[in-house]
């Protein structure tokens, strides 16, 4: 078996000239200054730039060994398996990989694909936008001799993907295993039982002074308000959380689209458990399974009646793979929020996590950290006031907007109203000279003078100017009886029966207006 391992790795050497005719003719470039790296357990060593970091983690068939830029992104990736199946070869390899990798990145595409007639060795190129919004560009080979298979590969940016792939290939052909026989063997083959790991921790406070929490040597923690995510350096394969992650689902608001918000994660409220895996979903993890679920009616009950909403908790412990490809499980306390009229809901989550196989070791000092989790006491008065002072502010914009509201539908419906009745009054101005046969006539030639056409004949602002047949209200047709003019129907339109009376509003009504005038 480590003969095989071997020349696997043998082969491998090889492949960059079968599968990458670029790589022999790229011309020699100095690379940056190596240094040795040696495992822990002198399972491997390799050489690596400084600065870089190196993880190795046990995976359900083997092992995977992490080379990784912290700054570009860049990265190397060596992966020492067992195939559990003889009919598994390179095409297999290739096809589980693709699919791992899809559930990880975002608009993964693969470039080329190549392979030997005897499907024993592979060589793919992909591409897909890091979590970073970085177009990645990254290359795999693979070699295969059941039981054994090795993935030998490395990513950067595409831009940098020529400049970086000398150093990267470097970093690869100078890897060596020490131990093949412990290189390659399952996780559950070993027998011993590990000590639980006496990780050195010390109190760290955040930012902006929310919270305080003991963080171990050389692990990242961040968070404000209260809020806390602390994870081992690079890989983030175990760690502690507490937080609160908002969802979108669909809103019961008139008029209010909640799918079209950017940037959120748009679901319909679902338990608690379930969001939580949707949301590690969206971070990348993948192959989620519940080990253990319980829910707890009497604290969502309790926290109802405190928060006056609909909540829902439960407890639950989870296996999944991380972003990384590591087999991790975590235990985690969930509380749901009900959605509100706008459709947002969202979950409260506190828990930790480790690799699986070493769940039992970490177990101890991640219960350390999460007991240690306080929320500053000066920091909650002072959230607490300033969100009273908060909700202060916006119940008086809120009671000046609706007052402001009030006035401005109050005179939009005094505006109709008086609309209204000015149209109200014209109408009734046509329709009182139609009964009484009577027709008001303006001349523009005399400054606006009012003639008045009836059934006796033709007056001129009260006075009468011609009797007979021809100047009654059926026969005239608005010829001025002193100028060369025909004079305007003041019926005509309701500007010119408002020009002519001068109407300011119904409500105050000139006294003798026609209206009243016939009344």
């Amino acid at each position: 078996m480590p003969t095989r391992i071997l020349s696997i790795l043998f082969a491998f050497g090889f492949s960059f000239l079968l599968f990458s005719p670029e790589a022999s003719s790229a011309p020699a470039k100095r690379l940056p200054t190596m240094e040795k790296y040696t495992a822990k357990d002198n399972t491997f060593a390799l050489y690596k730039p400084r600065g870089w970091k190196v993880d190795s983690r046990a995976l359900e068939n083997g092992k995977v060994i992490t080379v990784s830029d912290p700054g570009s992104g860049s990265l190397a990736v060596m992966r020492i398996l067992k195939m559990r199946d003889p009919r598994e070869n390179s095409k297999t390899l290739v096809s589980s990989t693709l699919k791992s990798l899809r559930g990880t990145v975002s608009e993964l595409t693969l470039a080329w694909a190549r392979s030997t007639t005897d499907q024993r060795r592979a060589a793919i190129e992909f591409r897909y936008v890091s979590t970073r919004k970085i177009p990645i560009r990254g290359r795999y080979y693979f070699n295969t001799q059941y039981p054994d298979a090795t993935v030998f590969g490395y990513e950067a940016p595409d831009k940098e993907f020529v400049k970086r792939k000398s150093l990267l290939l470097s970093v690869l052909s100078n890897f060596t295993i020490l131990d093949p026989s412990v290189a390659a063997k399952q996780p559950e083959d070993s027998t011993s039982r590990k000590k639980a790991l006496d990780l050195r921790m010390t109190k760290a406070k955040s930012a902006d002074g929310s919270f305080s929490l003991l963080v171990p040597k050389g692990w990242k923690m961040e968070g404000a308000k209260g809020q806390v995510l602390c994870t081992t350096p690079g890989d983030g394969i175990a760690g502690f959380i507490s937080t609160s992650i908002a969802f979108w689902g669909p809103s019961q608001i008139p008029h209010f689209d909640s799918s079209r918000i950017p940037g959120v994660i748009h679901a319909p409220y679902t338990r608690p458990v379930d969001a939580l895996i949707l949301a590690m979903r969206e971070t990348g993890s993948r192959n989620h399974k519940v080990l253990e679920r319980v829910s707890d009616p009497a604290r969502a009950r309790e926290a109802s009646v405190a928060l006056k909403r609909g909540i829902d908790v439960e407890r639950a412990s989870l296996a999944f793979d991380s972003r990384t490809g590591v087999r991790c499980q975590g235990i985690y306390d969930v509380s749901g929020f009900h959605p509100l009229p706008s459709g947002q809901w969202g979950i409260g989550v506190s828990g930790v996590w480790a690799p699986q196989n070493e769940f039992a070791e970490y177990l101890p000092s991640l219960l350390k950290m999460a007991e240690s989790y306080r929320i500053d006491e000066q920091f909650a008065a002072v959230y607490v006031r300033r969100g009273l002072e908060n909700l202060r502010r916006l119940t008086k914009e809120t009671a000046e907007k609706t007052a402001r509201s009030a006035r401005e539908i109050r005179e939009s419906s005094m505006a109709a109203y008086q609309e209204r009745q000015k149209s109200m009054d014209y109408i009734d101005y046509k329709r009182t000279g139609y009964i009484r046969g009577e027709q008001e006539w303006l001349s523009q030639a005399e400054g606006g003078t009012l003639y008045k056409s009836d059934h006796w004949g033709l007056s001129r602002e009260g006075k009468s100017v011609v009797e007979g047949q021809d100047f009654n209200y059926y026969n005239y047709k608005g010829q001025n009886p002193r100028y060369n003019e025909t004079m305007t129907p003041v019926d005509i339109s309701r500007e010119v029966y408002e020009s002519v009376y001068a109407i300011p509003a119904p409500s105050l009504k000139k006294v003798g207006s026609p209206a009243e005038r016939n009344r």
